[in-house]
């Protein structure tokens, strides 16, 4: 229902104000005022046009008295306008708690697509160690295995209709993001080498590692990894830039 501000508001804007792009306001509304406008004695022209043509088709004889006031047409010109006014105020009553209803039900679904962002961006924030990785770090130097975790955990948990926007279009960018983490992620485990026992990897083969120069093959790996890595981060600003435009977050 509404409440009494609502009451107030389509009250003084649909009734002060009204709406005449409604046909049906308009026609009734615009019957009334020609009504309280015309003068009397052209509506006795037209109420005695009416009775001679019913009489004409209807092979009955009826006579219209004479007007003696014109007190009753005013009350029915009055009537129609106040008609038109309240039918005015009804249907702008329907479309306002529409549109209420609406956005009520777009702000839920914006609820849902707000909590799944916030869970993104703890897992992978823009000053994470992930995605500074692919901003900053250049393949052709070691980096830590742990610098890459989160992104690993993105790839193998968040490829599932729960973790899917109802936005189309951030569930679009979820889905390019997702693709191009997948491919980095396995192309980036199939060309690491661990160095030593720890924590940390080297995409340079142990028998080019101390080379001045490498060979061709491993040129065009690192080059690949580092375009790879820009295209992923480029991606990932852009998803988040545009998840907070659209919730507000």
């Amino acid at each position: 229902m509404f409440d009494r501000k609502e009451v107030k508001e389509i009250i003084w804007k649909k009734w002060l104000f009204p709406d005449f792009t409604n046909k049906l306001t308009w026609l009734v509304g615009g019957a009334g005022v020609t009504v309280l406008l015309t003068p009397t004695a052209f509506k006795q022209l037209f109420y005695n046009w009416l009775v001679d043509t019913f009489n004409l088709n209807a092979g009955e004889h009826y006579t219209l008295a004479e007007l003696q006031s014109n007190s009753a047409d005013y009350w029915l010109g009055f009537g129609m306008v106040f008609l038109a006014l309240a039918h005015n105020i009804g249907y702008q009553a329907f479309i306002y708690k529409s549109k209420k209803l609406a956005q009520v039900d777009k702000q839920n679904l914006i609820e849902v697509d707000k909590a799944l962002f916030l869970e993104f961006i703890e897992l992978l924030p823009s000053d994470g160690l992930d995605i500074k990785l692919l901003e900053e770090h250049d393949f052709g130097n070691s980096h830590h295995g742990k610098k890459v975790k989160s992104l690993d955990t993105f790839v193998h948990t968040w490829n599932n209709a729960l973790k899917h926007f109802l936005d189309e279009e951030l569930e679009s960018k979820r889905k390019q993001l997702i693709d191009k983490s997948k491919h980095f992620i396995y192309t980036l485990a199939s060309r690491s080498y661990s160095i030593g026992n720890g924590e940390m990897f080297s995409c340079i083969p142990d028998a080019y590692r101390n080379a001045w120069d490498w060979p061709p093959h491993v040129e065009e790996q690192i080059r690949e990894l580092n375009e790879l890595g820009t295209e992923l981060f480029e991606l990932h600003q852009d998803f988040v830039l545009t998840a907070r435009r659209k919730l507000k977050c």
